[in-house]
This record gives C-alpha cells, structure tokens and sequence, in this order.
C-alpha cells in the first residue's frame, strides 16, 4: 500500500507555547500554575472556539487568546493584563510558540525513517519556518507553507490546493493533521483531503470525524487506517449522521 504524503499543522500539533517560561511567569505573579494545566487550558480554548463556531456563539468577544488563558487561572484583570504585557514583549524577541517536547521530534524523525515525506501548513505570523527550524523540525519538511506569507489562511481550501499543486500531489494521496476542527478539518475537507483531528485531552469526544491523541500516535494510526472511510471527511459527508 502506497504511503500517505503527511500534510500537517505546526501550532498545537508540533510547536507549543513555551509551558516552563508561561508556569513560571505566572508563579511569578503568584498563580500557581503547572506546565500541564496550562497546555491543557490551551486546547480546552482551541476546543471552545471551534464550540463557538459549531453552535454559532460569541467566545473570546473582544478578549485575545492570551487573555483567555491567563484569566482561567486568576480572577485579577490586572494580573491578566500585566501578564498579556509581559508575554507580548517576550514574543517579540522569542516566538512563545518555539518549543516543542522531544517525542515530537522523534516521532517526525521517525516518519521521515519510515518512508514517509512531510509538509506543514500553518496559520502564522510569518515566522513559522523560524519557530520549526528553532526546534529541530525544518530538516524534515520538504516544504513549509505559512498563510501570512502565501496569503491564504486555512480553511481556506487554497492553501491546501496550493501545497498539492507544488509537491505535485493528488489530493488522495496525502492526509493532514492538525488540532482546529473548523480550520484543519474543515480547510482539508474543503481541498478532499482525508484529516485527522488531535484531540489529546478528548474535548471532542462525541464530535464526528477521526482523532489521535497526539503526534506520537502517528506512526501505529498509519500502519491500520482505512483512508478510504467516511469518517475522515465529516465536512464533505453529512456532519450530523455520526
């Protein structure tokens, strides 16, 4: 069986905000705050938008992401503003997404070892080649698409087709991955592209569609998934009959 060319997500599924640096900052304001709390917070946030979206409400309203997440921890607007300060400033010289846990690293390394050629596509700031190439990911893509220097944004279905079209790619030869349900799942759909939803804290659970828990779940998903099946175009088949 031919193996599935790997299109897949950076932020949330192969580069995280940097947890140590966001727990000790906040301990620092006296919020006391583990690495894990924090990154489960930032999909529970991801999980809430995409809730949003689904059942057509208003989340964030005029709150940024960062907002949302340090007020889950403190009821001090103050707190969460000196916070948001602080955060911009250090996002400024270091990405606070340039991190990522070394069994992501192993497990690309792994794929590439396997036989497997890797794209990512991202929604960013133009610095996604940066934070990948900061972690020790670059070397394993062969191209990195960033929709703030294409100029698409997933779910737009072009940046999809655009990354087919220069890999010379049909869109049943690959998969995409990525933890946004209404901008991986849907953007990948949109280009027939079968996708896979990273659910690590099972938000999702009852939510159509095909999920893993992480990255490191990739290399055994591929040796057993049917990429034929329905089930991993919730967008282009009925979203209400699973």
């Amino acid at each position: 069986m031919k193996k599935p060319y790997i299109l897949i997500d950076a932020g949330g599924t192969l580069v995280f905000p940097d947890l140590s640096w966001l727990s000790n900052l906040m301990k620092a304001y006296g919020i006391n705050v583990t690495d894990e709390d924090i990154l489960k917070r930032v999909y529970e946030i991801d999980y809430l938008i995409d809730k949003s979206i689904k059942e057509r409400i208003t989340f964030l309203e005029d709150k940024s992401l960062l907002e949302a997440l340090f007020g889950a921890f403190t009821d001090s607007s103050e707190k969460v503003k000196e916070l948001k300060i602080e955060t911009d400033k250090r996002d400024k010289t270091k990405n606070l997404w340039a991190y990522t846990f070394p069994w992501v690293v192993q497990t690309i390394e792994r794929l590439k070892k396997d036989g497997y050629s890797i794209s990512v596509i991202s929604n960013s700031d133009g610095r996604a080649a940066q934070v990948l190439e900061a972690v020790g990911l670059s070397k394993f893509m062969d191209k990195i698409y960033d929709s703030q220097i294409v100029g698409i944004e997933k779910p737009d279905a072009g940046i999809f087709r655009l990354a087919l079209k220069e890999l010379s790619l049909s869109y049943e030869d690959a998969i995409f991955v990525g933890d946004m349900f209404y901008t991986d799942i849907l953007g990948a759909n949109r280009a027939g592209i079968a996708a896979v939803h990273l659910d690590p804290f099972e938000f999702y659970k009852n939510w159509p569609g095909v999920r893993i828990k992480n990255v490191g779940s990739i290399p055994e998903f591929l040796k057993k998934a049917d990429f034929s099946s329905k089930k991993f175009f919730p967008f282009i088949y009925d979203l209400n009959e699973n």
